[in-house]
């Protein structure tokens, strides 16, 4: 308003003064062009030649202002449709929140295409659609996203798989993540997502080929790898177990470090099946060996179980523990199980008796009722089998 304002003053003042000058010396032009002539004065023509250059100043704006025309229309109108998707999409998002999911189904496809970003209302839509028990439309959904959305592949196929694992299609789910690990190998999030999966289904292959990349790209601390490591291998030792697959628990083992084969989620399998093999006298030997410096109520219970070996010498071994570990009711049991086999009656019904002061369990009124059995003591021992058999069926609570 002031640049206007400003204008027109000077542009009074200069009329003005131009009408001065006028009054003063007027001056004298002739035009002449074949037969025609013009006579006129000089202010007259300089008047005449501004209203002219004017003219055509105009006219030549207005031709600028009507080619533009179509464009600014069009850019307006695309601003305008934007402008009402994005409002679609903030309404579309809430009913999705609040669980309104048909309507926010609708909200975010009926203006996905006139968006600037149809990426969040085809991924909105999608989860909308998951709500609705409707697998293909949300997978139809998932594939607008990408195909509207340059290098969104990643992200679509992190919430797919998300959406796969909320649906219970696990399997879909590891194929997808293996897929998106192809495309970004040091893709952080699809290498965390991927192990999570791993560990629920219990794919400890798997998890073994992403332990590398999981310690190499710092996706998790190193602590948990460490964890994730040992778990990975204590997982594929089982699996071997419960395969019989002798050779690859053997390779499994072989390959485990050092100080991983000292702990128990490890030497628990590994035993076991060396046990299964025929092979008991080096599984005592590796549960003797782990419980000089650590301890193991599963180690100890399978020890006793072992039927090869001496009953005497495994007796004394447990009882060497027995100095360390007086009131522990899982060694107290071994302890006198062995006794039993031994026909020390005595020594099992003190062993059986002191675990039971120090945690009745079923089996353990079992043993006893056996070892007063032997000693002639019926009455008592059809209580402890009535016992037993009670807590057995109420209270099970086996070690391993």
């Amino acid at each position: 308003m002031l640049k206007l304002t400003l204008t027109i003053l000077l542009a009074l003042v200069a009329g003005w003064w131009v009408t001065q000058q006028a009054a003063k010396e007027s001056g004298y032009v002739l035009l002449k062009y074949g037969d025609w002539s013009i006579e006129t004065s000089v202010i007259v023509l300089l008047i005449a030649m501004l209203i002219l250059f004017g003219l055509l100043y105009m006219l030549l704006r207005s031709w600028g202002v009507l080619r533009r025309s179509p464009k600014e229309v069009g850019k307006w109108n695309d601003d305008r449709k934007h402008k009402k998707s994005r409002g679609a999409l903030t309404k579309g998002l809430i009913a999705l929140e609040e669980g309104r999911f048909t309507e926010a189904e609708r909200l975010l496809v009926r203006h996905a295409g006139k968006s600037d970003t149809p990426l969040l209302h085809y991924l909105g839509a999608a989860r909308a659609a998951q709500q609705q028990n409707a697998g293909d439309r949300r997978d139809n959904y998932l594939r607008l996203a990408r195909e509207t959305t340059d290098k969104a592949e990643i992200a679509v196929g992190l919430v797919q798989s998300e959406l796969q694992i909320e649906a219970g299609q696990k399997e879909q789910a590891i194929a997808n993540l293996q897929r998106l690990r192809e495309i970004a190998p040091k893709h952080p999030k699809v290498l965390n997502n991927l192990q999570q999966l791993y560990v629920e289904t219990d794919e400890w292959q798997g998890m073994q080929d992403v332990l590398p990349d999981l310690r190499k790209r710092h996706v998790l601390p190193s602590v948990e790898v460490k964890e994730l490591a040992e778990d990975t291998t204590a997982g594929r030792l089982n699996m071997a177990l419960d395969t019989q697959d002798w050779e690859g628990m053997a390779a499994i083992w072989r390959d485990a470090p050092a100080k991983l084969r000292q702990t128990e989620a490890l030497l628990t399998p590994y035993v076991k099946g060396l046990e299964q093999q025929d092979r008991a006298p080096q599984a005592m030997q590796l549960i003797e060996s782990f419980m000089r410096k650590q301890w193991s109520d599963s180690l100890a219970y399978f020890y006793g179980d072992i039927e090869e070996g001496e009953s005497l010498e495994k007796l004394s071994t447990v009882e060497k523990w027995l100095k360390k570990q007086a009131d522990n009711p899982w060694l107290l049991l071994v302890a006198g199980r062995l006794s039993r086999k031994n026909q020390l009656w005595a020594k099992a019904e003190d062993y059986l008796r002191s675990s039971i002061e120090q945690g009745p369990r079923g089996e353990t009124y079992q043993e006893l009722a056996q070892v007063l059995t032997a000693a002639g003591k019926t009455e008592e021992a059809a209580d402890m089998y009535q016992l037993g058999l009670s807590m057995m069926v109420t209270d099970a609570e086996p070690i391993a």
